[in-house]
Order: structure tokens, then sequence, then C-alpha cells
């Protein structure tokens, strides 16, 4: 019996089931025809029974799975939709400062590019002979186009809460009026210029993220590959942390004339 491994419980529990079902059989035998007819009711016609959903351990494991997914695909969709409102905002923010400033959107030679992003957008200012920005090509002092343009740019920035970051950039071969001032002060200063008057007009303090000059070594893109284009100011506006308005009007009121 050790040496035949475990195949005699096999042939033992084989045995024992078929004892259960004799015995089973004899006393079905014996009751009455009312119960009989009743057992074999039951197997022909077996009852269908609806288990309720929370019944056992994994239909709730399978509730609790669905619902994880269904919270998560709606905060996926409540995300898209968002990232589409914001883009939608943006889009009227910038064609709204377009407005602001009376320059033409598909003008060619316009003296402003806006280019909005997924985090923001990005205003470049070209300083040029024919509309300045400044009073000269080696002054930080603001024309008076420069002026207007930066005090409306500095009400948008105010009245949908963007942060701000301010970069000066000089084209190279320029005529200074000291040896000792280059193109590195001439876009700081420049820069910082913006930043005060900004400040002055509605930019709280703590909205600026940073202020920095570039002096010649970052020139236009490939695309605007012109020396005028490389005398420019950008500014960031960002959307961390801030909740858009509604979009900026195309009228609005200005406080100077260019």
């Amino acid at each position: 019996m050790a040496g035949s491994g475990g195949a005699w419980k096999v042939a033992f529990a084989d045995f024992m089931t078929a004892m259960m079902a004799f015995f089973l059989c004899m006393w079905l035998m014996n009751q009455k025809p009312d119960l009989l007819e009743g057992v074999a009711k039951y197997f022909r016609e077996p009852p269908k029974i609806k288990m309720p959903w929370n019944t056992g351990v994994l239909k709730d494991q399978a509730k609790e799975a669905t619902v994880r997914d269904i919270n998560s695909k709606s905060r996926k969709e409540d995300a898209s939709k968002a990232a589409a409102a914001e883009q939608k905002n943006l889009n009227a923010i910038a064609m709204g400062f377009y407005g602001m400033i009376n320059v033409k959107s598909d003008d060619p030679n316009r003296p402003v590019d806006v280019v909005v992003s997924s985090d923001g957008v990005l205003i470049t200012l070209y300083d040029r002979p024919r509309k300045p920005l400044f009073r000269g090509e080696a002054s930080a002092e603001l024309s008076q186009w420069g002026d207007f343009v930066f005090q409306n740019l500095a009400w948008l920035v105010d009245r949908h809460a963007f942060r701000v970051s301010i970069e000066g950039h000089s084209r190279g071969g320029l005529k200074m009026l000291s040896p000792a001032y280059s193109a590195w002060e001439l876009s700081g200063d420049r820069a910082n210029t913006v930043r005060r008057l900004m400040a002055d007009v509605a930019v709280a303090g703590e909205q600026f993220d940073r202020v920095a000059s570039f002096g010649d070594t970052r020139p236009a893109k490939a695309e605007k590959n012109d020396p005028e284009n490389d005398h420019r100011v950008e500014i960031k506006l960002s959307v961390a942390g801030r909740k858009i308005a509604d979009p900026v009007p195309k009228n609005s009121l200005e406080r100077v004339v260019p």
C-alpha cells in the first residue's frame, strides 16, 4: 500500500462518493410522491437567481474598479475640456492685444508678433526705425509708441493676472555713446525700463518672474532674418497659478495715442 503512492486515496474517494450517491438514492425512493415530484422539477427547471451587485468580495472589487475607471475617464475629459477652453481664451487674448494697439494680425510688416502656446503667450515687440519702441537705436528711453504699447500690455497683464518674464535683445554693430556701454547694458536697461513702466501702470512686483539681458547673442529666428528684428523685447506671459478672465475687448481705453 505504501509503495503505490496516492492512487489508493483517489480510489477510496471514488468509493465513498458512490456509496453516498447510493444511500441518497435509497433515501429518495422512500420519500412521499409529492417530495419526489418537487425534486424532479428542481432538476428539470432550475430556478434563476439574480445575484445582487454587492454580493461577494470579487463583485465589490469589480464595482470599485469600474467606479475608478469612470472617475479617471471623467477627470481626463474635464482636463481636456479645460485645456481647450484655456487655449481658446489665450487665442482671444492674443487677438485682443493686436486690437488694443491698433495692429493688424495679418500684416506681414507688423511690429509685434504674438504666439500662443499651451502655457501662455509670447509677445515679441520689434524696435524698428519706422516704428521705434525707444527714442534711439542705442537708447533705453521709450518712444511715444513704446510707451503706448507697454501701458496697454500692463493693463492686459493686470486684467488676466499673468506672470511676466522680460528679455531684452540687441542687434550687433550698434554705435554706442560710450565704449563701456555695450549691447549687454543696452538690452538690460531696455528690459528694466519696460518692467518699471509696467509696474508703475498696473503690474504687481510679485508678478515678475525675471528680467534678462541677452545683448546681441540671440539673433531673431530664421524666418525673421533681418538685423532690424534682432533689436527687440520679448515678453512671456505665463498662465501658471492664475485664472483667465473674459477675452480682452478690441476697443479698450488708452492713455497714450501713438
